[in-house]
């Protein structure tokens, strides 16, 4: 009996739970201008911590948002470096293609006006001893090269072949110590003597080969044709500087060479008359 009663009252208190709880659902739910007491004072007491745990509710979603952001970015930036990388490449590439095409034009302009016949070689190495001494071409015996042919470019002298295989050849340059060639005052017509200067600082001295020849500071030197090597009025280079010699009575000229031969990718070959 006293079990019945109990749970009787039990029951009751939900019921009339139920029912309260109902009330103040309707009554909250409706739109009011005022709230009671009772609802200020549980809001404040509820504020605090509603405050606290949307903030933190931010920070992380920032955090979340930072994180993403960050990897997005970092995947980004990795794109555009290797597209930055691979623009370059290309345009290096541009430009070493622009740089052999003007070189190829020039050099088909020169062939087609000189009455020599010309081989094109590319220069595929370089005295392990000295730098600037010998170059070496890729165009040998196969190709008609053979020793003591003369090497230049559309803007003057290179050197000479001195020695070759069926498919290379060694070239000593015109500013090497050991190397000489006949030389003219382009202006003038007196003849020099033009040789590579000991060394190798890449300029060339004149010395003249009769009494009366005078040269003077920016007179241009070519070659004088009377050696079996070089062709005739190819640019040798240009005088820079005159040293008088034994009391004035000879001089020594500095020629400074129009080819810069620590730069050379492509050279013309001589080829001999048949």
């Amino acid at each position: 009996m006293p079990n019945k009663l109990l749970n009787w009252k039990i029951g009751l208190a939900v019921v009339i739970a139920v029912l309260v709880l109902n009330g103040i659902i309707h009554y909250t739910a409706q739109t009011r201008s005022q709230v009671s007491w009772l609802e200020r004072v549980w809001r404040d007491i509820l504020s605090p911590f509603q405050t606290a745990i949307s903030r933190t509710q931010r920070f992380f979603r920032h955090q979340i948002n930072a994180v993403q952001t960050r990897r997005q970015l970092q995947e980004r930036n990795a794109q555009l470096e290797a597209l930055v990388l691979e623009l370059r490449t290309e345009v290096n590439e541009l430009r070493n293609f622009r740089r052999e095409n003007e070189w190829l034009r020039e050099a088909l302009d020169f062939k087609q006006d000189t009455e020599h016949e010309l081989l094109l070689a590319e220069v595929i190495g370089r005295s392990p001893n000295n730098w600037e001494n010998t170059i070496v071409l890729n165009r040998g015996a196969a190709h008609g090269v053979t020793s003591g042919m003369a090497v230049v470019t559309n803007y003057g002298i290179v050197g000479t072949v001195i020695n070759h295989s069926q498919y290379t050849s060694t070239v000593l340059l015109i500013v090497d110590a050991q190397s000489a060639a006949g030389g003219m005052v382009q202006s003038s017509g007196d003849l020099v003597l033009v040789e590579g200067m000991e060394g190798n600082t890449g300029m060339l001295v004149a010395t003249p080969l009769g009494r009366d020849t005078e040269v003077e500071v920016g007179d241009v030197i070519v070659t004088s044709g009377l050696s079996r090597i070089y062709p005739k009025n190819l640019p040798l280079g240009e005088v820079v500087a005159v040293e008088p010699r034994q009391y004035d009575l000879s001089f020594a000229a500095l020629v400074k060479p129009y080819v810069d031969h620590t730069r050379l990718e492509y050279v013309l070959v001589v080829l001999g008359d048949d």
